[in-house]
């Protein structure tokens, strides 16, 4: 006896999984995590030159995602929009720990955790010690640009700067990547 296949539904589109997201619909969300969780954790990992506090940024990534999922623009593809949550969850990170390095360098143990910081990006590949170097804000620019393939008029959007600011950043960025593979050719 021959069994009929049932026909698959069709996936759920990013701005019905959005809207039911809106909603309220736990489920929408984890789809689009199933979805997106791989890529978003992939520009948080070299955003952050893996930072231990990746996975939680993941996180909250999509919690942010969650709680203005109301305010989606419609595009077909969320990923950009994720992305540029995340980027401002990296931007947020920067100033906190700031804050955070101040207070320990006033107490004497920021230079241990300097050590332990050095000692993990040694054993780096060369473009992760590259990226490493780069200020936050150049690496960031540069992974949305270079990684995600987002426009310099995308990337100005969801960074909330003028688009001038990306393409000043975007040039720094290759120009010390430039620099800094030179150096390493060099005997």
């Amino acid at each position: 006896m021959m069994h009929k296949r049932l026909p698959q539904a069709e996936p759920a589109s990013d701005p019905e999984l959005l809207a039911r997201v809106a909603q309220g619909e736990l489920s929408a969300l984890g789809e689009l995590y199933d979805r997106y969780r791989a890529p978003v954790r992939r520009f948080l990992v070299q955003a952050t030159s893996d930072a231990s506090d990746v996975d939680d940024l993941v996180h909250n990534t999509f919690m942010t995602a969650a709680q203005c999922a109301e305010r989606y623009d419609g595009r077909a593809v969320c990923r950009p929009w994720l992305m540029g949550i995340a980027a401002q969850l990296v931007r947020r990170r920067r100033t906190a720990l700031g804050r955070w390095f101040t207070v320990l360098a006033s107490v004497g143990v920021l230079k241990a955790a300097h050590q332990r910081t050095h000692r993990r990006v040694e054993a780096r590949t060369d473009l992760d010690r590259a990226l490493a170097r780069l200020s936050e804000a150049k690496r960031t620019t540069l992974l949305l640009a270079e990684v995600e393939g987002m426009s310099c008029p995308e990337i100005a959007s969801l960074l909330q700067i003028p688009v001038g600011t990306v393409w000043t950043r975007l040039h720094a960025a290759r120009r010390e990547l430039r620099q800094f593979f030179q150096a390493e050719a060099s005997p």
